[in-house]
């Protein structure tokens, strides 16, 4: 089958001088009427979190981890601290911060970002110091998503199959509500990692976690057996031409292999693995677009597929004082359907697009 080779472009090909007009003057009610709507459908999850402890989100203002920030403000009453790096000029996490801080503070509840690099020892250490004058334990949400979306030198470059999708001129994110979104299915290249690449994703996704729970155990505010120390993964399958080829699995490992010794410090580690979700992050990778729809659909099909206020709504479950620190497989239907979603990623074709996902469409939220 012959497949039209395209360029996958950062936002969906989204201007960005137009991004920046959009953003300066629709960013702030967007964010707001969205968090609206969201906090509508809030439900408590019917965990405790101590009132003198606090939650630090690496992340927080898009995709999983400003779900996770949503439910544990209006759904858990707890108190959300968080460290984003976002651009008030091009990127919507701004205005999504704004929105959550002045909507916590409204509700009496206790929510504060920092708009910082959270692999700087600076940052660590002016958000550890303030966040120890008013909390006796924090526990950690690292969602960071900062990886190259290549592959290592030794796999070379290859080409995979993706889908060309609009996204959203304001929020940012693939945007499968209306067909026509769907602009083609073709080939996108994936490069070779640089040395800079990986060692800057290994920074960023594979030894924050422990970066910051060091911090914190030194500074007393790792409470031994009551402190979690959490991180989003995504568990690859092992042939996966780019997620398992490159610095983003290399930096999983780096997590993964980093929770023996947040054990030593005396936290709860816990590993969120999630599905695939409709988020800029994932919009970055070569093949997450299709990945996202195909498995989207798939699920849909069974009935079985859950949105981000869903998911987050699940996570809670780490914040239980039964929690054992094993991992939390949110991912557990999607997983199942890996096999017939590599069979249908094989199979499709150009005429199939966009019939392929046509139970998005109705259903389907741009954020």
């Amino acid at each position: 089958m012959g497949l039209e080779v395209f360029k996958k472009l950062p936002l969906g090909g989204l201007d960005r001088r137009a991004l920046a007009q959009s953003l300066a003057a629709h960013g702030e009610k967007t964010a707001t009427e969205l968090l609206a709507r969201q906090q509508s459908l809030v439900r408590p999850a019917g965990t405790r979190i101590a009132p003198d402890a606090a939650v630090l989100i690496l992340g927080g203002s898009n995709g999983i981890t400003r779900s996770l920030a949503v439910q544990l403000l209006f759904g858990e009453g707890a108190a959300v601290a968080g460290v984003h790096f976002d651009s008030e000029k091009l990127q919507i996490g701004y205005f999504h911060v704004q929105a959550l801080v002045e909507a916590a503070n409204g509700a009496g509840l206790s929510a504060r970002f920092w708009n910082e690099d959270a692999t700087k020892p600076s940052t660590v250490e002016a958000v550890v110091a303030e966040i120890g004058k008013s909390f006796r334990a924090v526990h950690i949400v690292n969602g960071i998503a900062a990886g190259a979306t290549k592959r290592y030198a030794e796999h070379g470059p290859t080409r995979v199959k993706d889908l060309d999708v609009a996204f959203h001129p304001i929020l940012q994110v693939p945007d499968y509500t209306r067909p026509e979104n769907i602009r083609r299915l073709g080939l996108v290249d994936v490069e070779v990692a640089t040395e800079a690449d990986i060692e800057r994703t290994n920074r960023f996704m594979g030894t924050s976690s422990l970066l910051w729970a060091e911090a914190l155990a030194k500074a007393g505010l790792l409470a031994a057996g009551e402190s979690i120390v959490a991180f989003c993964d995504y568990d690859y399958s092992p042939d996966d031409p780019v997620y398992a080829k490159g610095p983003l699995a290399g930096a999983k490992r780096l997590q993964r292999e980093s929770m023996a010794q947040i054990r030593r410090l005396g936290a709860r580690p816990a590993r969120l693995c999630y599905p695939p979700m409709a988020t800029t992050a994932l919009g970055a990778i070569p093949g997450g677009l299709l990945m996202y729809a195909l498995s989207a659909q798939i699920l849909r099909e069974s009935g079985e597929h859950k949105d981000l206020p869903e998911l987050a709504s699940e996570s809670m479950e780490i914040f239980r004082s039964s929690w054992d620190g094993s991992d939390l497989r949110l991912d557990a239907a999607y997983q199942s359907r890996v096999p017939e979603l590599f069979g249908r990623t094989e199979r499709l074709s150009p005429a199939d697009v966009p019939g392929a996902f046509h139970l998005l469409y109705a259903s389907d939220s741009p954020a």
